[in-house]
């Protein structure tokens, strides 16, 4: 049996997909961005409405190339930060800055 679960199973792509749009649908910032950024760029000389879906869809575009940049990196990341030198060097970095972010909140910085 495929433990990703296939394409159709929970941690298949349709599983995938259906958890990021339920993420995006449930991010209340995603519909402030588009009625408060997006509007100022549509000009009221040409066609309002296609002028809004043209900006839409780019939004869209750059959304989609932002994310797969970002799974990639993540891919690329994680055999990197599966070695268990760089582990341990990651988790002495995390614990000495826990500790002095300790250090200075007792001490009222």
């Amino acid at each position: 049996m495929d433990p990703g679960g296939g394409a159709d199973g929970p941690g298949g792509l349709r599983g995938a997909y259906g958890a990021g749009l339920g993420t995006t649908l449930g991010n209340p910032k995603a519909g402030v961005f588009a009625v408060s950024v997006l509007p100022q760029f549509v000009t009221a000389d040409g066609p309002v409405l296609l002028s809004s879906i043209a900006l839409g869809v780019l939004w869209a575009v750059v959304n989609v190339c932002w994310y797969l940049l970002f799974t990639w990196a993540v891919g690329r990341g994680r055999a990197l930060v599966s070695r268990p030198a760089v582990r341990r060097a990651l988790n002495i970095v995390t614990g000495v800055v826990l500790c002095g972010l300790g250090v200075a909140v007792a001490g009222g910085v």
